[in-house]
């Protein structure tokens, strides 16, 4: 992997800025400097990301009609080592500020199935580690269920052909996965992968 291209690029989508997912992608980013990545952060909530129109200007050129934050994180997409979506369970799936992100990439679906080209170069696709983190209030672990398919689709799109995910049922408040032995040594094991 190129110098360039040896960095995590880390989606904090919740909210809660301190809330239990963004602890773990903090976790999870320290391992990746530990492996001698740097990180490029974004806290998605806070940004200006609408969603997906449906508008399909994107299968022109493949660029997205609207001119919001998308255009700061693109890039990345294209170019990151490794990327990293934090995203609550709200409602029985990932946050809607993480969805909208995603719906987003409907730009990398046009520009490889409408205008059949590839962004990113296969070789580095298949050198690229994705990581879903997720925790859910609900004490059933079969609620991340509904997130995986969502979440594949999410790292085929932007070509990262491994990623694996890290979940926490049963942890709701702020702050309260702390107190789940071993999560945030889990979290920061991830980050230490990519060595």
């Amino acid at each position: 992997m190129k110098d360039e291209n040896r960095y995590l690029l880390a989606l904090y989508t919740s909210p809660r800025r301190k809330g239990n997912t963004a602890l773990l992608l903090d976790a999870l980013a320290s391992g990746a400097g530990e492996a001698s990545y740097r990180v490029e952060s974004f806290h998605t909530a806070s940004m200006d990301i609408r969603p997906c129109r449906a508008c399909n200007r994107c299968f022109k050129e493949g660029e997205c009609i609207q001119k919001d934050d998308m255009q700061i994180i693109y890039p990345h997409l294209f170019t990151a080592g490794a990327v990293a979506m934090a995203a609550p369970i709200f409602s029985m799936n990932i946050c809607a500020q993480a969805k909208a992100l995603i719906d987003r990439c409907q730009r990398l679906w046009s520009i490889r199935y409408v205008l059949e080209k590839s962004p990113v170069d296969e070789g580095f696709a298949a050198e690229r580690k994705g990581f879903f983190i997720s925790c859910c209030g609900r004490d059933k672990p079969e609620t991340f269920a509904c997130t995986r398919p969502t979440m594949a689709y999410f790292f085929y799109i932007i070509q990262v052909k491994g990623w694996e995910s890290l979940t926490f049922a049963g942890v709701d408040e702020a702050g309260e996965i702390l107190e789940v032995e071993g999560a945030m040594e889990r979290a920061r094991e991830l980050g230490r992968s990519l060595v």
